[in-house]
């Protein structure tokens, strides 16, 4: 594991794949894990975009018990229809 040094209210600390800001609390997980947050819910919302000209990166956000998860995938995932969808132009993983 790996912290920052300096102020912890003004510097986030990355520990094993999860940021921490004093704005907000983010956590980057494995396409694997993310799909399973989503089977525990019984309506999710997740947001979608992608990056890329030559390679498209597709990005994916939802909320679960007050965190908000992140992963990314260089193929587009097709989700059940009892996900909903949020196309946006970008997201800001840095919350």
């Amino acid at each position: 594991m790996t912290y920052y040094s300096g102020d912890a209210a003004a510097q986030p600390a990355a520990i094993a794949g999860k940021i921490f800001t004093h704005r907000g609390t983010g956590v980057c997980v494995k396409l694997d894990d993310f799909l399973a947050i989503l089977s525990k819910s019984e309506e999710p919302l997740v947001i979608v975009t992608s990056e890329g000209y030559f390679t498209k990166i597709y990005k994916y956000v939802t909320a679960y018990k007050g965190f908000v998860f992140f992963t990314e995938s260089l193929d587009k995932l097709e989700f059940g229809s009892h996900i909903e969808i949020i196309y946006a132009q970008s997201i800001g993983t840095d919350i």
